[in-house]
C-alpha cells in the first residue's frame, strides 16, 4: 500500500517577534531601510499542538499563514504529496472547494477514492467546527471532512457564516492520522483562488475519536441577523483545544 509522505510544517519551528522600526543610525549601519528590528519573542511554535493554542490566543496571524505557505512550497514532500494527485484536479472536486454543495457529496467521495491517497499515520492537520462528543468516544464522517495545514484557516472556518455562534463553542481541532484507511486528497496551493486554504480533503466514511479537550479562554461570536439587515448578533462562548485521530 502506497501512503503520501509525512508533511510537517513545523519541522522548523515558527517564531513571532515583537519588531519596530529601525532608528535613522540603525539604518545607516545596515544599509536596509525597511529592515526591522527584533524586541522580543512572543511565541515560538514546536508542533501542531502549540500552533493551535497559539491561534485561539493569537486570534489573528498572517506571518504563521504566509510561513506555512512558504515551507509548503519549499518542501520536497509537500512536492511528492502533490505529485500523486492528478494534475487536473476532478470537476466534482473543483466545485466542491468552490461551492460546497451537498448534493455533490457522494460524487466527491467516489472521486476522492478514485484519484486520492492514504496519509501516512502520524500526519497532522487542522480543523475547526465542533464535535458533539466526548472523550474518548467516535463517530464515522457521513460526508467529505476538510481539513487544512494552516490553523489560522481552520479557525476561520470554524467561525465562518456564524457557525462558532450556532455552535455556542468553537473548537480549533489538530487531526492526527492513526491507522490510516480513508483515502484523502491534496488540494494545490498555486494558481487557483482557494490555494490559500492548504486544504486536505478526506473521503466520506473516515472514523473520528476525540482523545483531548481543553478550554483555552472565551471570546466573542459573531453572526448577522437574519431580521435586520446589518444588525450583527455577538455572544461570549468558550473556545476549546480539541485533539483527535482520524483513521
Amino acid at each position: 500500500m502506497n501512503y503520501l509522505p509525512l508533511v510537517n510544517v513545523f519541522e522548523n519551528p515558527y517564531e513571532l517577534w515583537e519588531e519596530r522600526d529601525q532608528t535613522l543610525e540603525e539604518m545607516k549601519l545596515s544599509g536596509n531601510f525597511h529592515e526591522r528590528v527584533k524586541v522580543k519573542l512572543e511565541a515560538k511554535l514546536f508542533n501542531h499542538v502549540d500552533a493551535a493554542k497559539h491561534m485561539i490566543v493569537k486570534v489573528v496571524d498572517n506571518q504563521l499563514e504566509r510561513f506555512i505557505k512558504d515551507y509548503l512550497n519549499q518542501s520536497p514532500c509537500y512536492k511528492k504529496m502533490r505529485s500523486a494527485m492528478p494534475s487536473r484536479t476532478p470537476k466534482s472536486l473543483s466545485d466542491y472547494q468552490r461551492r460546497f454543495q451537498s448534493t455533490t457529496f457522494d460524487q466527491v467521495t467516489t472521486d476522492i477514492n478514485t484519484h486520492g491517497k492514504l496519509l501516512s499515520d502520524g500526519q497532522c492537520l487542522f480543523h475547526g467546527g465542533f464535535f458533539p462528543i466526548k472523550t474518548g468516544e467516535s463517530f464515522t464522517t457521513t460526508r467529505p471532512f476538510s481539513t487544512s495545514f494552516c490553523p489560522q484557516i481552520a479557525l476561520r472556518n470554524a467561525e465562518w457564516a456564524g457557525k462558532a455562534y450556532d455552535a455556542g463553542e468553537v473548537n480549533l481541532i489538530v487531526v492526527r492520522t492513526v491507522n490510516s484507511q480513508t483515502k484523502t486528497f491534496c488540494f494545490r496551493v498555486n494558481g487557483t483562488d482557494k490555494g490559500h486554504e492548504a486544504e486536505i480533503l478526506f473521503a466520506a466514511g473516515a472514523k473520528i475519536t476525540l482523545r483531548s479537550k481543553v478550554k483555552i479562554k472565551n471570546g466573542k461570536a459573531y453572526k448577522a441577523c437574519s431580521q435586520y439587515a446589518g444588525r450583527v448578533l455577538e455572544k461570549e462562548i468558550p473556545f476549546y483545544l480539541v485533539e483527535v485521530d482520524i483513521s
